[in-house]
């Protein structure tokens, strides 16, 4: 009995584990200099044909819930209006967005500098990634408790885990790359310069040419027969503690 616990507590781990395996190598890649821009402009441009695909189902397309999710990736310039996409075809407007993306990626990079555009780029990986990954562990767990109610359907609960896994870690990709193709276009970064270092607290305190010293209070209890704390090197009942 004990030893089929383990053993399916170890198939339901091993799930969990193959994705922390997968998520920590992309980490790995981002920490390690991978070419992100590559990787982010296809995400732009899957997530740009994901979005026409959506407006342009059925007779009617959607013109203006296309312009309206398109600008939440990145800002439509003037000349790309309502009129302008009515007269395209489905894949002519995937062509031009794609392509204006990609010009202003090219701008914003020449704005902020290549070495700044490559850390705002592993920036907004690395955030979008753990903050997913957080929560893909939590509902990985709420659906490991619920596996258990799957043997009413005839269905091993190890297995039922394993697919819904599958399907829960599909969706975790599939949200980043929308999450990070949503985020690039309007991000930036603030430099901000480093507070002065604090005064250390063991600093001596300043003594006069003229020889006369000024008396300090002791940050801790000082017992009388002990060094002076001013570095006088008298007792501290000749010096400050008189």
């Amino acid at each position: 009995y004990h030893f089929d616990m383990r053993k399916h507590l170890v198939e339901y781990d091993d799930v969990v584990n193959k994705h922390r395996e997968l998520i920590y190598d992309e980490r790995r890649k981002i920490l390690s200099g991978a070419d992100l821009k590559t990787n982010i402009l296809a995400m732009v441009r899957e997530e740009i044909k994901k979005t026409v695909g959506a407006h342009f189902i059925g007779y009617e397309p959607d013109i203006t819930g296309l312009m309206m999710d398109i600008n939440g990736i990145f800002p439509l310039p003037r000349e790309i209006n309502a009129d302008t996409l009515a007269k395209m075809k489905p894949n002519q407007i995937e062509n031009k967005l794609i392509e204006v993306a990609e010009a202003l990626y090219e701008a914003r990079e020449k704005e902020l500098g290549a070495e700044n555009m490559r850390i705002l780029e592993r920036l907004v990986m690395l955030r979008i990634m753990d903050n997913l990954w957080i929560e893909h562990l939590t509902m990985m767990e709420h659906m490991r408790l619920e596996a258990g109610w799957q043997t009413l359907k005839q269905v091993r609960a190890v297995d039922a885990y394993k697919n819904e896994g599958y399907k829960q870690f599909q969706l975790l990709l599939s949200t980043i790359q929308h999450d990070v193709a949503h985020a690039i276009y309007h991000v930036g970064i603030v430099k901000k310069e480093a507070p002065p270092p604090a005064p250390s607290p063991m600093a001596k305190a300043a003594i006069p040419r003229s020889g006369t010293r000024q008396p300090i209070k002791a940050s801790r209890k000082v017992g009388r027969n002990e060094p002076c704390p001013c570095g006088s090197g008298k007792k501290y009942k000749h010096c400050c503690g008189r």
